[in-house]
C-alpha cells in the first residue's frame, strides 16, 4: 500500500503561500497609510468606538458572505444544503426539516456550509463542482469588497472602506494554503482537488460518503468502505485522515469490529498534536468504541491509559471516555450518568457529529448492556 508522509506534509513550506501573506500584509498595510493621508484622517476616542463597532459588523457581514457564496455555488452544482453555520447560529436539514439552532462553533469555524450531493456522480464531475463550491466563498468576499474598496478610497468613505477591507481579508486568507487544528482552507481544498497537494481522494471520498449515507449509519457500499479503507492506511498519522475512522466506525462495529481495531492498529491514541486534539479524541473515541463491540475493552491492555489521554475540549467524546472507563472499573451508575450525559450533549443537532445517530443508537445500545449486567 502506497502512503503518504503526513509529517513531510504538514511541515513543508509552502513558500507561494507565505509569499501571498506577506504582499497581502503589505498591501492592506499601503492602503491604510495611503487612506490617512489622502483623507487627512483625525483620530479621536468616538472615531475609534465607531470603527471598532463597523469592524465587528463588518466582520459578521463578511462570513455572511462567504458561507452564502459557498451555498450558490454548491447549488449552481447541484449539490443539497445540509447545514450553514454563522457564528452560533445555525440552519440545518435534519429529519427531513429546516430547524435553526443556536450552538457554539466547533473546531475554530466561524462560519461553515456543509453541502452534499443528492444523486451519485462521476469523481470528475464531483472535482470540478467541489473546487466550484469552494471558490464560491472567497470569490464572493472578492467580488464584493475589491469594487467597494475602490469607490470607499476614492469618495473617503470610511465605514465601507473598513468593510472592504475585511471582505478582501476573508477573500484572501481562506485563498491561502492553511491547515491549523485540523481545519483546512478553501486555498488548502482546492490545491488538493487540483493534484498540487496529496490528500484529494480524502476530499472525495468524505463527500462521497455523504452522498450515500448523510445520516452517518455506516450505510455504504462495499465499494465506497474499501475507498476509505484505503484512504486511512494511506495517510498514517494524518488527523483529517484518522477523523476517517470514526466516520467508517459505524459500518464496522456489528460486521466485523475486529476488522476495525486492525485498521486502527497505529493511528488510534497516538501521542496528541494540540493543533487536531479534537480530532483525535473522536478518532480514540470511536476506536473505544470498536473495542467494545469487539468486547476487549476490559482485557486490552493500559486501556484506562489510553481512554485518559482523550481531552475535556469536547463534552461528548468527555463523557464517553467517563462510560468507558466506569465500564472498566465496574462503575455501573458512573457508566449510565455519563452515558446519558452523552446523548444529552449530542441534543437534536452537533456541530460535529451533526444528526448523531449512529451514535444515539451506540449509546442505546451499551446502556441496555450496562442496565443488564
Amino acid at each position: 500500500m502506497e502512503t503518504t508522509d503526513s509529517s513531510t506534509q504538514k511541515n513543508k513550506t509552502n513558500w507561494k503561500s507565505q509569499a501571498g501573506q506577506l504582499l497581502s500584509g503589505g498591501l492592506f498595510g499601503f492602503l491604510l497609510v495611503s487612506y490617512y493621508f489622502r483623507h487627512d484622517v483625525t483620530f479621536s476616542a468616538t472615531s475609534a468606538l465607531l470603527i471598532l463597532v463597523i469592524a465587528i459588523i463588518s466582520f459578521i457581514a463578511g462570513v455572511i458572505i462567504h458561507e452564502l457564496g459557498h451555498a450558490v455555488a454548491g447549488k449552481l452544482s447541484g449539490m443539497t444544503i445540509m447545514n450553514l453555520s454563522f457564528g452560533p447560529f445555525i440552519y440545518a436539514k435534519t429529519g427531513g426539516q429546516s430547524r435553526f439552532f443556536f450552538k457554539l462553533p466547533a473546531m475554530g469555524y466561524v462560519g461553515r456550509a456543509m453541502l452534499r450531493f443528492a444523486q451519485p456522480i462521476s469523481e470528475s464531475q464531483m472535482r470540478k463542482s467541489m473546487i466550484r463550491l469552494f471558490y464560491g466563498g472567497p470569490l464572493s468576499n472578492l467580488v464584493i469588497g475589491l469594487p467597494l474598496l475602490a469607490t470607499s478610497f476614492y469618495y473617503g468613505w470610511s465605514g465601507w472602506f473598513v468593510f472592504a477591507l475585511i471582505n478582501i481579508f476573508f477573500g484572501l486568507t481562506n485563498l491561502a494554503n492553511i491547515e491549523g487544528a485540523g481545519v483546512q482552507s478553501d486555498g488548502r481544498v482546492i490545491a488538493m482537488l487540483n493534484g498540487k497537494l496529496p490528500g484529494d481522494d480524502l476530499i472525495l471520498v468524505s463527500y462521497q460518503i455523504l452522498q450515500e449515507d448523510p445520516q452517518g449509519e455506516g450505510n455504504w457500499s462495499e465499494e465506497t468502505a474499501e475507498k476509505v479503507k484505503s484512504v486511512i492506511e494511506r495517510y498514517p498519522g494524518w488527523p483529517l485522515a484518522a477523523t476517517l475512522l470514526s466516520t467508517v466506525g459505524p459500518y464496522y462495529y456489528h460486521s466485523n469490529p475486529h476488522a476495525y481495531l486492525d485498521l486502527a492498529e497505529g493511528r488510534s491514541f497516538l501521542p496528541r498534536d494540540k493543533r487536531a486534539g479534537i480530532l483525535q479524541d473522536i478518532a480514540d473515541i470511536s476506536v473505544a468504541t470498536g473495542y467494545y463491540y469487539a468486547d476487549r475493552l476490559k482485557t486490552e491492555p493500559t486501556m484506562k491509559e489510553k481512554l485518559h489521554q482523550i481531552g475535556t475540549q469536547e463534552t461528548v467524546t468527555r463523557h464517553m471516555r467517563d462510560m468507558y472507563v466506569a465500564i472498566i472499573e465496574g462503575n455501573r451508575n458512573h457508566a449510565l450518568t455519563s452515558n446519558y450525559a452523552a446523548e444529552a450533549a449530542l441534543g437534536d443537532w452537533h456541530p460535529l457529529y451533526l444528526e448523531g445517530s449512529s451514535l444515539k443508537r451506540v449509546l442505546r445500545e451499551i446502556r441496555q448492556d450496562v442496565k443488564s449486567s
